[in-house]
């Protein structure tokens, strides 16, 4: 049986053990954070302290229904179905609220239904319905208590009565008001009841200033930043956040903030927009442009002419990017449905030509198309595009190519921090190392060209990588595995191809009516 730990009897014992380490790599749990103000009354609440949840009722019951943070969770969870992780962190509010008004006159002598849609929410109409004579100042009042019943709307009403409009006022303060839009029969078969008009006055005057330095700086800073390894991070604050995040995370292509050596854990982030036509398309490449040579970080999502609220479809499709990088990172997000997102007019759409589309990706904007009323997601990308890089060779631009980075610098951390690499001893040659026990330890450069040919393996098993060719021929050139001047440690430089992402397919079919050549 051999000498065991309870021997007794005298002898001397000499074996060999051929010891595997398993290299392995895990797809990067999905974690989403959600950063926006919330309702002043709940002072239960600690600010720019992050909080874990599982639904958006929860989101709402915590922080006030219709407040910026509930509506970006509504929309993260329909596009996450629930199955994500998701942490919150609650900002407080600051400036003046948006305000906007209905106007109904005329009156009807029918008894049909009123359909509004406050910020573009198309699963959830404020449905009024009328009785036969009913006059404009009743309808005012009729729909101001049907505004105040619907607690997830981002709006308040009151009944002004001289004259008689419905007044609604955002629930949050501050620029985004300014967004949440007032509209009529957003769905097929809808329209105003004969005799009645409605003048909508858009919602306008929020004002003030944000700054999402605190909830980011929660996270951790240093080399302890996003130390919850968040992967996606959703804000209501536009244009205003993109900087911060962007110096959060790293700029440009350095080892800094979450790209750091220590740190290895960096996020995406999106903004929205549903500017119109060509005008629309203008802005958001020039914002491409003034972003596109340091920001891997942020991206925007364009549905032009959409009266939904923009940040609520960035907050959607950041959902979805959670819920299919965290089944399958090297999927991309062509055709993911944007549900119950207003689609805007056709005439408004910028993305219905592959030339504009096709530009704007270029140039790190996300376009979106309609078919059939419904809006699909496209490209996802960042703002990251500088001319110095060609564009064939950016692997920073695609949310699909950052998920899988994600991935290969996770994977990376984990193989090297198992038992196998605690507490090594370097040698030039581990086969000349005759202990056993000292064996066990030992390292030299093919232990680490070993280890890394095992990763390479897996990441290809996981179509995280287009081959391991290449990789293992570049693993052999002299300097690829450096022993540190100090014996002190490695360095290691492992280049590696990223497995491409399915997006075209061009089919050309060639015709020839002759039949001639089927006889030869």
């Amino acid at each position: 049986m051999g000498i065991i730990s309870t021997s007794k009897a005298a002898g001397v014992g000499s074996s060999v053990e051929n010891q595997a380490f398993a290299v392995t790599a895990q797809v990067v749990p999905r974690k989403i954070t959600i950063v926006g103000t919330y309702d002043p009354l709940k002072t239960d609440i600690v600010p720019d302290v992050p909080i874990r949840v599982f639904s958006a009722e929860e989101v709402g019951a915590l922080c006030g229904y219709g407040f910026m943070i509930h509506r970006l969770a509504v929309q993260s969870f329909k596009g996450s179905g629930n199955g994500i992780e998701t942490w919150i962190i609650p900002q407080t509010e600051d400036g003046v609220k948006a305000t906007g008004s209905i106007d109904f006159t005329g009156s009807t002598g029918s008894g049909d239904t009123i359909f509004l849609y406050i910020s573009g929410i198309l699963d959830m109409p404020v449905e009024i319905p009328l009785s036969s004579g009913i006059t404009g100042a009743d309808i005012c009042a009729l729909v101001t208590a049907a505004i105040n019943r619907i607690k997830e709307l981002p709006v308040t009403a009151v009944l002004n009565i001289v004259p008689e409009i419905c007044d609604i006022t955002a629930k949050s303060t501050n620029v985004w008001g300014n967004d949440i839009s007032i509209a009529f029969n957003k769905r097929p078969g809808e329209e105003l009841p004969p005799g009645v008009i409605a003048v909508v006055t858009d919602m306008t005057g929020g004002s003030g200033t944000y700054d999402i330095s605190d909830a980011i700086d929660a996270l951790g800073v240093g080399d302890n930043a996003n130390e919850k390894f968040i992967t996606e991070l959703i804000h209501g604050y536009g244009t205003g956040g993109l900087d911060i995040l962007s110096e959060y995370v790293g700029k440009g292509d350095t080892k800094t903030g979450c790209y750091s050596e220590l740190v290895h854990k960096p996020f995406q982030s999106l903004i929205g927009d549903v500017l119109a036509g060509s005008s629309g398309f203008t802005y958001v490449r020039n914002i491409g442009n003034l972003r596109k040579g340091t920001d891997r970080t942020n991206g925007i999502i364009c549905v032009p002419g959409s009266v939904s609220h923009k940040a609520e479809i960035a907050a959607q499709a950041m959902g979805h990017r959670a819920r299919i990088a965290n089944i399958r990172p090297e999927q991309n997000y062509v055709d993911i449905i944007l549900a119950d997102i207003d689609p805007g007019d056709a005439v408004d759409r910028w993305t219905s030509y592959y030339n504009f589309r096709d530009t704007a990706v270029k140039n790190g904007i996300s376009p979106t198309i309609v078919k059939n009323g419904i809006v699909y997601m496209q490209n996802l990308v960042s703002f990251y595009h500088p001319d110095s890089v060609p564009v064939n060779s950016n692997g920073y631009a695609s949310f699909r190519n950052l998920a899988i980075i994600q991935n290969l610098l996770d994977s990376q951390y984990r193989t090297f921090n198992t038992e196998k690499w605690k507490n090594f001893t370097i040698v030039e040659d581990v086969t000349k190392v005759t202990n056993v026990e000292a064996r066990k330890k030992a390292r030299d450069i093919d232990s680490v060209i070993d280890e890394c040919v095992a990763l390479i393996t897996v990441w290809l098993g996981l179509a995280w990588i287009y081959e391991k060719k290449y990789s293992i021929e570049q693993l052999a050139l002299p300097g690829a595995v450096n022993i540190r001047a100090g014996t002190d440690g490695f360095d290691i430089n492992l280049k590696t191809i990223p497995s491409g992402e399915g997006n075209i397919m061009n089919i050309n079919t060639i015709l020839d009516t002759s039949i001639a050549v089927l006889s030869q």
